[in-house]
């Protein structure tokens, strides 16, 4: 695992951190945590991720040379595997909070908690700060942060059920 910092300026024409340094740099890792630290300079916001990530290890045959591998972007998608349909409702009503917050918060939705720790809440069902913060990513801070918001969406799965089914019967 490793860890990098980036420091992002609050772009105030469009309202939002200019996290484009980033977003590039994440394009080929695995995400393992992110915390995010605010602070002002010289009157200007700035976020500060500090990540952890690791490199996706997949490997393709370059096209020009069959016999060297190289490095592909992989979409990681192991937190599917945590998943059952059981839980699919309360993660999509926990993935829009967290899309809810992240807009509001002006910062990307993986700095919030990326989807395998949404899978993992969905999985665990934690009744306390103190059970989020056995997620992988979830120290104090972030339960600090989210964790009664979090809390208040697990602790009513059959809202998340009502608002999967809603949604269903009002598509074609």
């Amino acid at each position: 695992m490793q860890v990098r910092i980036f420091t992002m300026p609050f772009n105030s024409q469009l309202g939002v951190f200019d996290d484009e340094e980033f977003n590039s740099f994440i394009k080929d890792k695995e995400l393992v945590s992110a915390n995010d630290y605010l602070f002002q300079r010289d009157e200007i916001p700035y976020l500060t991720l500090v990540v952890k990530y690791k490199q996706l290890a997949s490997v393709v045959m370059s096209a020009g040379n069959s016999s060297k591998p190289q490095e592909k972007t992989k979409n990681n998608e192991e937190w599917r595997k945590l998943l059952d349909d059981e839980s699919m409702p309360l993660f999509n009503t926990l993935r829009q909070w967290r899309s809810e917050k992240s807009k509001k918060d002006g910062v990307p939705p993986y700095v919030i908690l990326n989807n395998k720790q949404l899978a993992e809440v969905c999985q665990r069902r934690p009744q306390s700060k103190y059970d989020l913060m056995k997620v992988e990513g979830i120290g104090k801070a972030k339960a600090e942060k989210y964790g009664d918001e979090i809390l208040k969406v697990t602790s009513y799965p059959e809202i998340a059920k009502d608002t999967n089914e809603h949604s269903a019967q009002q598509s074609p």
